[in-house]
């Protein structure tokens, strides 16, 4: 009992954030309304002209962004390295799984000093 120790950590009282007022509601509220009276001052063409517009924007980028992960595995910039350790991983796994099929004591050996190789690298 001499050699434990206690500590008493108080507990903070959190003030509120100087940015935030209570009117979160306000902000899109405004927006909407701007957009409202912009949309006011519109004929029904442009309306439709403008909607056309927006919805075609939309396609477009949804469209690239699907594109742009399936060219993104045929692009010429090199692929991110992969790091020793997941190397490492990878051929220990491969080798105690070849091992099992070759002699299941010395795949448990293997499993055994890799597990303390993971344990000791960290």
């Amino acid at each position: 009992m001499a050699l434990t120790s206690t500590t008493l950590q108080h507990p903070v009282e959190n003030a509120s954030t100087p940015g935030t007022n209570g009117n979160e509601a306000a902000a899109p509220l405004l927006a909407a309304l701007i957009i409202s009276l912009y949309a006011a001052q519109k004929t029904k063409k442009e309306l439709r002209k403008l909607k056309r517009n927006a919805v075609l924007t939309l396609f477009k980028y949804q469209l690239n962004a699907t594109f742009s992960r399936v060219k993104s595995l045929f692009s010429k910039n090199p692929a991110p390295q992969i790091s020793n350790r997941t190397l490492l991983y990878i051929l220990l796994g491969l080798a105690v799984l070849i091992l099992l099929f070759i002699s299941w004591p010395a795949a448990v050996v293997l499993l055994l000093l890799g597990i303390l190789l993971v344990l000791l690298t960290k």
